[in-house]
């Protein structure tokens, strides 16, 4: 998965005929801009599911309630403990 510090630090070879320098950078910034926004949204929604899943299990849902929930977003819901972190940081700074 390409993130934001991916096109930060990405550097090309340059060529005689190559394009204009500062269009690439200006249109590479605003990929950064919208990856660091797309990245911390996903934080964020993977903070929800997260706490989420935590309320299902808390309240004693079913077995079946919670593999319906918790099933599906599984493999998209794997994310570092800093990136968990951060994102309830987030969550907890906007209530």
């Amino acid at each position: 998965m390409i993130k934001a510090e991916n096109i930060v630090n990405k550097e090309f070879r340059k060529s005689l005929f190559g394009y204009d320098r500062e269009d690439v950078d200006k249109y590479l910034d605003e990929l950064i801009v919208q990856m660091r926004q797309m990245e911390n949204e996903r934080k964020e929604m993977v903070a929800t599911i997260e706490y989420l899943v935590s309320e299902v299990t808390r309240q004693g849902a079913s077995e079946a309630t919670h593999d319906a929930v918790v099933g599906p977003i599984s493999p998209h819901a794997t994310v570092s403990a800093e990136e968990r972190r951060q994102a309830q940081e987030s969550r907890t700074t906007k209530k």
